[in-house]
């Protein structure tokens, strides 16, 4: 059995229980905009699709099933971000007038959208035409330039987590936790994230690829890769269990921490304004 296969399965025996769970999260949350929930399923979904088509592509050498394998990596990499910042967009909506505007996140799915599409279509350059060198060339940097929009809103991630500490007095009741739990998970996606740039940027691919099928590049895209994006899993989906949901609605009074109102007493709850998962991923 290869080594690939081997990964697969274990995926596949993680993250296919793990999609149900967060299809669970997502029940007890509810579809509702900018809550974040849903990015958690599709993780799940993009590693059992990458899983199965990682064994196809192991049984029939077919370059559609390896295109398919590595744009599922990509879509995994934007997946969790783009979980963590549902999650901080949550927060910083109950901060009222000190949170971050929803214009600034309406704007960072614009990032993950052009990343996705760079990723797509330089896959097929890279593994499509792997013996014309322009194309190689066209797909690698393509792929380069979508690592980098990743990393952008990672680093968008980062500053805005640091923006609710900075405020954190001004977090609703209940909510500290979606806090902490992005907190606990940027180390884990600034490892995943810098597993695709050196796959991308360093050109050895005997060590970092993920569509190469020897043992030492499978085994790091199993530790830098697949493991780091499995524990935010397991992160997002137990506060995901653990907080309550919530329905926010027009006119409502505004948040409160310790049972005291911050911002002006008279300020409404902004309804929710911008679905994030419509634009990304």
């Amino acid at each position: 059995m290869l080594a690939i296969e081997i990964l697969s399965i274990i995926e596949l025996v993680f993250f296919f229980p793990a999609l149900l769970a967060a299809i669970l999260v997502v029940y007890k949350h509810g579809t509702g905009k900018r809550l974040g929930w849903r990015f958690l399923v599709m993780i799940c979904l993009f590693r059992v699709i990458g899983g199965i088509c990682a064994i196809v592509w192991a049984h029939t050498s077919s370059n559609g099933a390896l295109i398919a394998y590595e744009v599922m990596n990509s879509f995994g990499l934007s997946a969790i971000i783009y979980t963590a910042l549902g999650l901080l967009h949550r927060v910083e909506d109950g901060m009222g007038g000190r949170g971050v505007s929803f214009k600034v996140f309406r704007v960072l799915a614009l990032p993950g959208l052009a990343g996705l599409i760079l990723s797509i279509v330089g896959a097929t350059n890279v593994l499509g035409n792997s013996s014309n060198s322009s194309s190689f060339s066209s797909g690698m940097a393509e792929l380069k330039a979508a690592v980098i929009l990743f990393l952008t809103v990672y680093v968008a991630d980062v500053v805005i987590t640091a923006h609710a500490f900075f405020n954190i007095t001004y977090v609703q009741d209940g909510e500290h936790r979606l806090l902490y739990a992005v907190t606990v998970t940027l180390p884990f996606m600034a490892v995943r994230i810098a597993y695709s740039l050196l796959c991308v940027f360093l050109n050895k691919h005997n060590i970092f690829s993920t569509w190469n099928t020897s043992a030492l590049p499978i085994l790091v895209h199993g530790l830098m890769g697949v493991t780091m994006e499995a524990i935010v899993v397991v992160i997002f989906l137990f506060v995901g269990f653990m907080t309550a949901s919530i329905s926010r609605v027009p006119g409502l009074a505004p948040p409160t921490t310790d049972g005291k109102l911050h911002g002006k007493a008279e300020r409404k709850v902004r309804p929710p304004l911008y679905d994030l998962g419509a634009r990304s991923v």
